[in-house]
């Protein structure tokens, strides 16, 4: 019999993996195998940036978790895709936002009404008190994981 430790490794590698999957399934139906997994994740903070009036290339990389010449190099394909512009700002000119095309808005509505399905089907069967649970156990998940970046982060700067 597996420890717990091993089961929640197990559970943790193939959930995450599952919903990766899942994922690519429904972008290849939506966008043709036209964008990736980590290209949608973009386009969703980018919209998450415009929200706050704070699309501009370095809160979006900032938000996104990755270098301004990541970013750069991710932009210019998904321009070239038709998923973004670049617009200067009007009282500054020295200010670039990455403004979402209707296409990106199409694509980033499905990628958010399947995380939304997703979440609706998983606590369909739980409890108020199962769900309150789970919600605290995967905050601890999650603080974790952010720790582990923060901790990286921190290494690649030394």
């Amino acid at each position: 019999m597996q420890s717990n430790k091993e089961q929640l490794n197990h559970f943790l590698v193939v959930t995450f993996n599952t919903i990766l999957r899942l994922e690519e399934k429904t972008l290849e139906s939506l966008t043709n195998n036209n964008l990736s997994i980590s290209e949608v994740h973009l386009l969703e903070t980018i919209f998450e940036t415009m929200k706050k009036d704070e699309n501009t290339a370095t809160n979006i990389a900032h938000a996104a978790g990755i270098t301004l010449g990541s970013l750069t190099t991710a932009v210019k394909t998904l321009e070239k895709k038709g998923y973004l512009v670049r617009e200067r700002d009007e009282s500054d000119k020295r200010i670039i936002h990455i403004i979402p095309t209707p296409i990106a808005v199409f694509v980033n509505d499905q990628h958010r009404k399947f995380h939304e399905k997703m979440v609706e089907e998983i606590v369909a069967n739980l409890s108020i008190k199962e769900e309150e649970v789970l919600i605290e156990a995967l905050s601890k998940v999650q603080s974790y994981f952010r720790g582990q970046i923060k901790a990286t982060a921190n290494e690649r700067k030394k």
